[in-house]
């Protein structure tokens, strides 16, 4: 084998943990105990107080991060941000141009989306090769987002570009049963050995079950009895979060708690149909630091992982494996025959609402109100399946034994 070393190409990163930022850097922590030297290029961070203080270079946990100069913000209008993604693509480019040969492989994310360009230009100029980590399929999700006409040529051109940087990749690994479907059929029968099948994670020294009795969480936000109903992640436009909201409202006279972690697109208009409402058993937190995960996720009695069913399969919410790992139910508003719904029924450790109305989701938490033995059913063997398949260190030697056949 050659030296064990690779390149990791991904908008976010440490200190930045949020979105592909904390799988990526966990992922990155583990595979270094495991042997391996690895140098990251990433951007600047666009979320939390990190933004202004991190230093363009520094050394975390042994890996080596490279922060290249963009221009555009993230958080901004869709010019601001294209401009954002275009610069990091171009600077990734220039960086890896200067330090190509230091590297034996390469490892790409699909945050940017034409991040793989990266891969496909210097595994054809230099046979550099490159492992794909598909987080997302574009132009697919901003088909169906309406941002893009199915017809125009840009989405043609994204077409081809996405079949280009997929066929060329070394191995393709990805997140769920069904986007494996989707991303096999972009690839021709012989190349579908290429695609390597590794679920999200959950890092099991991080995330435990807290009682709720010794949960700091809890008693900092002053949760005496309720009953909490938790989403905790990015409130982005592919997230259905409209129906828990309106749940909510027909029950805001029972001892029940509705509490979102985070942000993202749809925080201002959540935030504006619980003032509309005028409902008092809303609460809106900020991201929380990742040494608070395990208390924030087992503060819940009943957590919401969901996708809209038109990025069924374009996209995984891989929060549930973080949900499974702190002893929570889970409450799926996600299609039966997706990733995560597959995994809810076959590991039965939640209820699945494909469609969910206001009306569905306030019986389904009733129901639970009234057995409190099914729910602790159902946090146990999410539990119990969390440790038997989806810890990091399951995905850590799967990536091992992946990024060996890379380098070799």
């Amino acid at each position: 084998m050659k030296t064990k070393r690779f390149v990791l190409l991904c908008q976010h990163f440490y200190p930045e943990m949020v979105s592909t930022g904390m799988h990526m850097t966990e992922l990155a922590e583990r595979l270094t105990e495991l042997g391996w030297q690895i140098t990251v290029y990433c951007a600047r961070p666009s979320w939390g107080s990190e933004q202004e203080s991190v230093s363009p270079r520094i050394n975390h946990q042994g890996i080596e991060i490279i922060r290249v100069g963009t221009l555009g913000e993230q958080k901004k209008n869709l010019l601001s941000r294209a401009l954002f993604a275009l610069s990091f693509l171009w600077g990734v480019i220039v960086q890896l141009w200067r330090e190509r040969k230091q590297f034996p492989a390469v490892v790409v994310t699909t945050n940017p989306p034409f991040l793989g360009l990266v891969g496909w230009l210097f595994t054809t100029l230099f046979r550099l090769p490159y492992l794909l980590i598909v987080y997302d399929i574009y132009p697919e999700i901003a088909v169906n987002l309406g941002v893009l006409s199915p017809r125009s040529l840009i989405t043609k051109v994204w077409y081809g570009v996405t079949r280009l940087i997929f066929r060329k990749a070394a191995v393709l690994v990805v997140i769920g049963r069904d986007m494996e479907r989707i991303v096999k059929e972009k690839l021709p029968a012989s190349q579908h050995d290429r695609v390597v099948l590794i679920p999200n994670w959950s890092d099991e020294k991080r995330v435990k079950p807290v009682p709720k009795n010794e949960n700091s969480f809890r008693q900092e936000q002053n949760i005496n009895g309720e009953f909490v109903v938790q989403y905790a992640g990015r409130m982005g436009r592919t997230h259905n979060l409209e129906p828990l909201i309106e749940a909510a409202r027909q029950l805001a006279d029972e001892n029940i708690l509705f509490q979102f972690v985070g942000d993202g697109a749809k925080k201002a208009a959540l935030q504006q149909m619980v003032a509309d409402y005028n409902l008092t058993n809303v609460q809106f937190l900020a991201y929380q630091p990742m040494e608070r995960l395990a208390d924030m996720l087992s503060a819940a009695d009943l957590a919401l992982v969901c996708l809209d069913d038109a990025f069924t399969g374009l996209s995984v919410p891989s929060k549930s494996y973080g949900i499974m790992a702190s002893g929570t139910p889970i409450l799926g508003f996600v299609r039966p025959d997706s990733e995560i719904g597959l995994m809810i029924t076959e590991e039965e450790c939640g209820l699945i609402l494909p469609t969910p109305q206001a009306e569905q989701i306030v019986q389904a938490i009733r129901r639970f109100l009234r057995d409190p033995q099914a729910l602790a059913a159902m946090s146990s063997a999410g539990y119990q399946a969390f440790l038997e398949k989806y810890t990091l260190s399951h995905a850590a030697l799967a990536y091992d034994a992946a990024l060996a056949s890379l380098v070799e």
